[in-house]
């Protein structure tokens, strides 16, 4: 994937997505995140890309 093709939107939810796993696991919120939560972040991010293929 080339990433400087993709539009603006794109790279934000790659961004947002990449961004959010970080937060997830490098911040202690006092929650034990697990590989689940990636994977909604996944789906999500996914729906949302499907989202902005229809603009």
């Amino acid at each position: 994937m080339n990433l400087l093709r993709l539009n603006i939107w794109r790279k934000c939810i790659l961004g947002g997505f990449v961004a959010a796993v970080v937060l997830m696991f490098a911040i202690d919120w006092g929650y034990h995140f697990n590989i689940g939560h990636v994977v909604r972040l996944f789906v999500g991010a996914a729906a949302l890309w499907l989202v902005v293929d229809r603009l």
